[in-house]
């Protein structure tokens, strides 16, 4: 006969203990194995003990007194080495943890079926009735912390059965309160556990010894120390020491700086590095030197210097919000970022530069994966408010301010969603981006629900890194252009086709059609899925069955239906959007261009992911997963590598594809059963390449926003200057407006760059104090001339005339030749000599335009009269 060992830590329990122990021994007869129950008391003073002592003397009850050394998780170990069943039982003593619940724990583990089992208050059939939300909430971010190492639902229960050699082999010098966590964790990937739902009841007698500041924050660090970080109250509080020293030298050199009329952004660069070495200094010999053998050294600090050049450019956004968007001074604002390195700098110490060795690798993985993850999205939030809207969103916003359908070279998804956050939060850059991070958000969720499905929960957690880090998927969080919404309808669809083709469910169909069709409002590049879809289930047997149901023909008519509009659209316009995008791709002279092609590749996916995609397809070729990953990536890029053959491409038109192979690349990372030496080299190379991906980008941003030290803008970068070009056409505008008394059309003489660039920045300026309607129906591109300006030749028709629109025209144009001067005359107009606009960024010169101004007959009339 087994049995079973119930270990039950206490300090001062003597209101409970006694309903506690009854309870138990009268599921006696409901069982068929022996009960020894193990009273684990640390030093109680209200009778606890003696109470025990009176069961002990006729039931199988023992008391195990412990005076010193006092801790949950030292009298749970204490309780393990002690106790003689060959299953063990933790529970608590206050009566929240049902004893009935016993036998369902212990039967799994007597079955053999489980390692591990857990008393569970977050699955079905689990309950906390009569919590407060507070303690809900807390509870649900301790639990979503731990979750991120552990794949059960309730990895805070301190009610569990496990087998007595997991228990005994924990150290109970380094185990924190909570053992079922130390449990799962030494137990490793292998270990099964199975969660029994529970009904979680508060104490009625006794009152909680839990200290909730000093536990978590011990829980949190033993988490990271599981993980590999350095983390623990003594490095916590010499780190705080050190950085406010650091400060001081900080703030003294800023204030120095700006008093000396340093552009801000210069100032808090170089106060940065002036207290940088300091810090490393200070931190290595003293903040997490263990046992005084940490040394510097040139590769520690190396990682240092990168994690700082990190720490920087977050800071820098931190400043810029503060100082350029909500208007703070710049020492309170340097202040702010100051702080928000100091905690980049802890966590990025604790894991990179002084780092302990973690309990498995798995751990660490999942720890660097949600770092970068939460990295890449702090970083995004503080520059997307304060980082001018390149050309490609100043145009999108056009297209919202014109709300339709459809559009020449786009569907309108991206219209929807930015006319809806405008609407919300106004005409602002932020506004405008908000929802290119939703979208990624989106995305990443599909991608780490694909992963779970494929490959489980831990490689899931692996694929958030590359979610994160990789060029692609960062850009498209961060700028708001079709992509962003193309890729989360991308990787929704390919989630739905995944559990459609392995789980045989006719309803991830649905998920399929709804996805695929707002993936066409979108982009139409969607499309290409299909046909890999279809080769996926012509290759896979299992996948075959397909082809004779309704459900895969019946989401592609739902896809079509979500599409329609565009089709409407389309038909109304003479089908110039599906020939724009179509044959219109085909015309031109040949080019080859697959040299740029892969050029391109390695720039979204880095030289690293260009070898991570050729081990791809060097691994197994059997596995249906590894199958569907690269069928479903491999179409549409092979499709672009033909079309690069002959006609030219673009950067971001691959991006989307290698969604799907981004579950395959996680799992070779971590569970290659024969890892080879791409999978060798991988392994170590992916880290230090995502850490140059985001100081890349840290350093742009940076740039485009605060500049950098004796750094200068190149003269023929269109990316910088609008706002100062928008208010310094305004001035123009509103001058001839005063003396004419008519209002002025701009026209934006390229493409589509400073029509939109203007009448973004022109309506933004305007805020509250005019029409704010003025900048969008008064900046035209140049189509009046016989050039291409894409959608502005349906918001402008030529036909009209330009006297139908005014008889005042502002030209503005990158050079004199493009003002069309000669064309104006020709037709009457009256034009003035061409002028120089020299626009600054951070006060520095970042772009040269040319303007001219063109008056008609009865323009000049007026102006005369004035």
């Amino acid at each position: 006969m087994s049995k079973i060992s119930v270990i039950v830590p206490t300090i001062n329990e003597v209101g409970n203990i006694d309903n506690l122990l009854c309870r138990i021994f009268a599921l006696k007869d409901k069982i068929s194995y022996d009960l020894e129950i193990l009273v684990v008391d640390d030093g109680s003073t209200d009778g606890t003990r003696e109470h025990v002592l009176k069961w002990q003397e006729h039931r199988p009850v023992r008391l195990i007194a412990r005076d010193d050394d006092k801790g949950v998780a030292k009298s749970v170990i204490a309780g393990a080495r002690a106790a003689t069943g060959d299953i063990l039982v933790v529970m608590d003593a206050d009566l929240s943890h049902p004893p009935e619940a016993i036998p369902d724990l212990v039967k799994p583990l007597l079955e053999g079926t489980c390692d591990m089992t857990i008393a569970s208050r977050y699955i079905k059939g689990g309950s906390t009735p009569g919590w407060p939300f507070c303690r809900r909430l807390a509870s649900f971010i301790a639990t979503a912390i731990a979750r991120i190492f552990v794949d059960v639902c309730d990895p805070m229960s301190g009610f569990f059965a496990v087998r007595p050699q997991l228990l005994r082999s924990l150290d109970p010098e380094k185990a924190c309160f909570k053992v079922c966590m130390e449990a799962l964790i030494a137990g490793g990937p292998s270990l099964r556990v199975i969660e029994v739902p529970i009904t979680f009841k508060d104490r009625v007698s006794g009152y909680s010894k839990i200290n909730l500041i000093k536990m978590g924050w011990s829980y949190l660090c033993r988490l990271t120390a599981l993980a590999g970080g350095n983390m623990s109250a003594k490095s916590g509080i010499r780190f705080g020491i050190v950085g406010l020293l650091a400060m001081v030298l900080d703030l003294f050199v800023f204030s120095v700086l700006i008093a000396l009329k340093f552009p801000i952004g210069q100032s808090h660069v170089i106060s940065f590095f002036a207290s940088t070495v300091f810090n490393f200094t200070c931190n290595a010999r003293w903040s997490f030197a263990q046992d005084n053998t940490q040394r510097l050294s040139f590769a520690g600090f190396g990682r240092f210097l990168l994690l700082a050049l990190a720490s920087l450019f977050l800071r820098g956004g931190v400043l810029a919000t503060l100082n350029q968007l909500l208007g703070w001074p710049p020492l309170l604002a340097v202040i702010g970022g100051i702080f928000a390195a100091a905690v980049s700098n802890y966590v990025g110490n604790a894991f990179f530069v002084f780092p302990l060795k973690p309990k498995h690798k798995g751990l660490r993985w999942r720890a660097i994966s949600v770092i970068f993850l939460i990295y890449a999205i702090v970083l995004r939030l503080f520059y997307m408010g304060v980082m001018e809207l390149i050309y490609e969103e100043a145009y999108y916003w056009n297209y919202a301010q014109h709300l339709d359908i459809g559009y020449l070279d786009h569907p309108p998804m991206v219209a929807w969603i930015i006319a809806l956050f405008t609407s919300v939060f106004g005409n602002a850059e932020f506004a405008v981006r908000i929802g290119a991070l939703l979208s990624w958000a989106v995305m990443g969720t599909f991608v780490f629900a694909l992963t779970r499905k494929l490959y489980g929960r831990g490689i899931a957690f692996v694929s958030l890194f590359f979610v994160a880090g990789l060029p692609f998927f960062f850009g498209i969080g961060m700028l708001m252009t079709p992509d962003a919404p193309l890729a989360a309808c991308w990787a929704g669809t390919l989630y739905f086709l995944a559990k459609a083709f392995f789980d045989k469910r006719r309803s991830s169909w649905w998920g399929v059609g709804i996805c695929g069709g707002l993936g066409l409002l979108s982009k139409y590049t969607i499309v290409l899925l299909a046909p890999a879809s279809l080769l996926f289930t012509a290759i896979d047997p299992m996948s075959r069955q397909w082809l004779k149901k309704k459900e895969p023909y019946l989401a592609a008519i739902l896809a079509l239906l979500i599409f329609s509009p565009v089709i409407v659209w389309n038909a109304k316009h003479g089908w110039a959007s599906f020939v724009y995008q179509g044959s219109g791709r085909f015309n031109g002279s040949f080019r080859f261009y697959l040299p740029q092609f892969l050029g391109y590749v390695a720039a979204l996916l880095t030289p690293v992911g260009l070898v991570a995609v050729s081990g791809t397809f060097l691994g197994k070729k059997g596995d249906r997963r590894s199958r569907f990953c690269m069928i479903m990536a491999l179409f549409p890029s092979c499709f672009f590598l033909t079309f690069s053959l002959f006609r030219e491409v673009r950067l971001n038109w691959t991006g989307p594809a290698w969604i799907c192979l981004i579950p395959l690349i996680a799992y070779q990372i971590m569970e290659s059963d024969t890892p080879s030496r791409i999978i060798n080299f991988l392994r170590k190379a992916w880290i230090p390449t995502i850490v140059v991906v985001y100081l890349i980008f840290g350093a742009a941003l940076h740039y485009f926003v605060l500049g950098l030290p004796f750094a200068a803008y190149p003269r023929d970068l269109p990316l910088l200057g609008w706002s100062d070009l928008a208010r310094q056409v305004e001035a123009v505008e509103d001058e001839l407006e005063l003396s004419t008394g008519h209002e002025p059309l701009v026209l934006g003489m390229d493409k589509h760059k400073i029509a939109s660039e203007l009448s973004f920045y022109r309506t933004k300026l305007a805020g509250k104090s005019r029409d704010r309607g003025e900048g969008v129906r008064y900046t035209a591109g140049p189509n009046f001339f016989g050039h291409e300006s894409l959608m502005f030749k349906y918001w402008f028709p030529k036909d009209k005339g330009l006297r139908a629109y005014s008889d005042v025209i502002v030209l503005v144009g990158p050079d004199p030749k493009s003002l069309c001067l000669d064309e104006l005359v020709e037709d009457g107009w009256n034009v003035g000599s061409v002028k120089e606009l020299i626009v600054r960024k951070n006060g520095i010169p970042a772009g040269w335009y040319y303007y001219a101004i063109a008056r008609s007959a009865s323009a000049n009339f007026i102006g005369a009269l004035k």
